[in-house]
């Protein structure tokens, strides 16, 4: 169902245990969302440098931030059903997502999580980019707040 592709390009070694539990966390979006086909992710670890330069050479934004998602399809939310058509080719390449374990680590602390639980929260919140899912307006984020809860086991 899902082939996850893992760079590790920070200085944080990630244990074995912690991807499966990454994994299991982008397997039950995928799930929740009905995406009944099989489907691949690249997914990298970087550090904040990494990220801030990402963040502002495609965002605009000169911060560091916890996590960027680049989809492969724009429209993915609106057009699934002609994407998942038109891909006959499988696994489907939903997109990249980067992970500042810096950052992921700094908000565990500031929120009470483990590291585990931190990463797993932003891999399902980028899957949900990844499937066109956004929270710039406030309605979006209500949405995409309550799929994460439940897709989290926090609903």
């Amino acid at each position: 169902m899902l082939v996850v592709a893992y760079d590790n390009r920070s200085d944080v070694e990630i244990d074995e245990t912690v991807l499966e539990e990454i994994e299991d966390a982008m397997k039950r979006t995928l799930l929740h969302q009905e995406i009944g086909v099989e489907c691949e992710i690249s997914f990298s670890f970087v550090n904040a440098e990494e990220i801030k330069e990402l963040n502002a050479n495609y965002r605009g934004k000169n911060v560091v931030t916890d996590v960027l998602s680049f989809p492969m399809h724009e429209d993915f939310l609106y057009d699934r059903m002609m994407i998942l058509k038109d891909n006959p080719h499988l696994p489907l390449l939903l997109g990249d997502v980067v992970i500042c374990i810096q950052q992921a680590m700094t908000q565990a602390e500031e929120y009470g999580n483990t590291l585990t639980r931190e990463l797993c929260y932003l891999s399902v919140h980028s899957v949900l980019h990844l499937l066109g899912y956004d929270h710039m307006e406030e309605n979006e984020k209500a949405v995409m707040r309550s799929i994460e809860k439940e897709i989290m086991g926090d609903a």
